[in-house]
């Protein structure tokens, strides 16, 4: 008997992630693996739906690992996402400064709860079987040298899907620049993601989705408004085999203590709007965003950060 992900639920998380050019391969009812570093991590940058072209932070990693570049401080983030049909997701992330840049890493893990088991002819067994994804990531950025504004970066990932008693294991590789001007206050990101090996379960073959995006992000310099910065900015998506998507956002710092962020983005399926929220204090930072995807349920991230050292 040949185990499949219950189309139910499939159709309902696939839908989502095809709306962040998240879900893998062809998008076929059966496919058992979902791309956990697509979502998109930390509340902030998922708020905003635009991260490519940001300035960057150790979020950057999953986003355009060229950000990396501008972590200054020891780093740890941690970030939970509440999704549909009882599902999670879980993100640890780490990042240090290193060199003349940044490198960060994160394990995350993408529960997908019970699902429905169907055999090679589409008969509902009246059994459900349990479906997990588990991913490592890790990256550097960089300043390149002799070339003023310009960073680099690259990262990889290794992902392990789950589905009931089957496993196949599959690995990435993602590349990144970012580059700032006018006084860092415009900047152009670039980044290619998912150049990596197939998922192969009982001879079918998932492929990873190979991402193109392009990102601008404009951000105040201090004091330009007084007790106000502001970051907005817009990304292109272009996922292969599948149609382009827009995102764009912004976030609002208020005495560098109160955030309010907004993003809207496009898909091949629906748009989706994010708000959010976030707060700062000392060396800590709390963010929320709440997803409305119009027809299915809302989704609700929230993420800490905190900073060591000086």
């Amino acid at each position: 008997m040949t185990k499949r992900l219950g189309l139910p639920a499939l159709i309902i998380i696939a839908a989502m992630l095809l709306s962040s050019a998240a879900w893998a391969g062809d998008g076929k009812a059966g496919s058992t693996y979902l791309d956990v570093f697509a979502i998109g991590v930390g509340a902030g940058p998922s708020a905003m739906a635009a991260y490519t072209g940001a300035p960057g932070d150790i979020w950057s990693l999953t986003y355009n690992p060229a950000g990396l570049a501008n972590i200054d401080r020891l780093k740890l983030g941690v970030s939970q996402i509440e999704w549909l049909e009882d599902t999670s997701y879980s993100y640890l992330g780490l990042g240090l400064p290193r060199g003349d840049g940044g490198l960060a890493m994160g394990l995350a893990y993408f529960n997908l709860g019970g699902v429905e088991v169907f055999n090679e002819h589409g008969t509902d067994m009246d059994e459900s079987a349990e479906a997990y994804n588990f991913g490592f990531i890790g990256g550097y950025g960089f300043d390149v040298p002799n070339v003023c504004g310009l960073a680099a970066g690259i990262s990889g990932h290794v992902i392990q899907a789950n589905f009931d008693d089957e496993t196949s294991t599959a690995i990435g590789l993602n590349l990144g620049v970012l580059y700032g001007m006018m006084d860092d206050q415009v900047h152009l990101g670039v980044a290619v993601k998912n150049m990596g090996t197939k998922f192969k379960f009982e001879g079918d073959e998932d492929s990873q989705t190979m991402t193109y995006v392009g990102g601008v992000s404009y951000a105040t310099v201090p004091d330009q408004i007084p007790n106000v910065g502001l970051l907005v900015g817009v990304d292109a998506i272009m996922p292969q085999d599948q149609d382009m998507q827009l995102s764009v956002g912004g976030e609002v710092w208020i005495y560098e203590m109160l955030a309010l962020r907004a993003g809207y983005k496009t898909g091949s399926e629906m748009g989706n709007l994010s708000y959010g929220a976030g707060f700062a204090y000392s060396d800590f930072q709390l963010d929320y965003t709440y997803t409305d995807y119009e027809d299915l349920e809302a989704t609700h991230r929230i993420s800490l950060t905190m900073a060591f050292g000086d």
